[in-house]
């Protein structure tokens, strides 16, 4: 935007397709005459900025959900149009602020889903060069592979103003246990059934230690304990915690247990709901098929950094 005049902003109300906006219109004066002037590349940001409220009103993807959606991708706006089936500069127009039709915004909503993007990519094959729809395929398989992997719920804005700060690993795992027991014990309490058989396992316990551990990597950058994890056959173990608790019985609720900091005991809330659900055998073959329990040599460690990298890949927001 050239800077030859005062640029200001005044509230104005226009219908746009019979809805009515009302938005912050820029304009310029001249100082020197202190008359409004024309300027082109003002009239397009305004025109942007209208049409992109008039979408969010209509409940249609607005300029910036477009983008998020194509980059997710890592395509460029011919290519996400390539693999959509429209035309080459229809992305083009969208993310400058034309107003796209419903069926459109339709489709465009459907490619945010992996799975959908690969039946797209598939179903418009014939117009994409062999060497190009290699590449999206591969791109979007990778995605589906992570989307798979994603079993927590989290939402990164209720960490903000959390105090986090790494734990001794067997404070962790009381926590954990405490927890996870409690849950069960007021669904036994529900359903009046006594019995303590869905209390947390060893092998229970050593798969959830490890998914703390990766979202504490992934959320907060740090680790939730600094033992190490170690890639055993049967999945990723923390060796001290084993050797405190280990066999088949299930694992008697601490009497004691040391407070840790808020934002552990949260991602804990969250592991024990999301992943505490599946048995310790479904997460065993989970950890199986994951990259840093599949990349390490049985009975070394697991890396921090693989680890991190790892779930920031499955939790990445786009």
């Amino acid at each position: 935007m050239r800077d030859n005049g005062d640029l200001k902003t005044r509230k104005v109300t226009v219908e746009v397709k019979g809805v009515k906006i009302t938005f912050d219109e820029y304009y310029k004066i001249d100082p020197k005459t202190g008359e409004e002037v024309f300027d082109r590349n003002i009239e397009i940001i305004n025109d942007s900025n209208l049409y992109d409220l008039y979408k969010k009103k209509v409940g249609l993807l607005t300029i910036s959900e477009i983008k998020r959606i194509r980059k997710k991708y890592n395509m460029n706006q011919k290519e996400y149009a390539m693999a959509l089936g429209v035309g080459e500069v229809t992305i083009n127009r969208f993310e400058n602020g034309a107003i796209q039709t419903e069926a459109t915004d339709a489709i465009m909503r459907l490619s945010e889903n992996p799975n959908n993007m690969y039946a797209l990519i598939n179903n418009n094959k014939k117009n994409i060069p062999d060497e190009l729809y290699n590449i999206f395929i591969k791109r979007v398989s990778e995605l589906m592979y992570y989307e798979t992997h994603k079993i927590a719920n989290i939402d990164d804005k209720i960490f903000y103003n959390m105090d986090f700060k790494t734990e001794d690993v067997n404070d962790v795992s009381n926590i954990l246990i405490k927890k996870y027991n409690k849950q069960y014990e007021l669904i036994n309490e529900k359903y009046n059934i006594e019995t303590d058989d869905e209390f947390i396992t060893p092998l229970k316990l050593q798969m959830l230690l490890y998914y703390i551990q990766g979202l504490s990597l992934h959320i907060y950058g740090k680790p939730a304990f600094e033992n190490k994890i170690i890639a055993w056959n049967y999945g990723p173990v923390v060796e001290e915690v084993y050797k405190k608790y280990n066999g088949k019985n299930s694992i008697v609720t601490p009497k004691q247990t040391k407070k840790i900091s808020k934002g552990i005991e949260c991602i804990i809330d969250i592991v024990i709901n999301d992943y505490g659900k599946y048995s310790a055998n479904s997460l065993i073959n989970l950890t199986h098929d994951e990259t840093p329990w599949k990349e390490t040599k049985k009975n070394q460690e697991i890396m921090q950094d693989e680890i991190k990298r790892y779930f920031d890949k499955v939790y990445f927001v786009y």
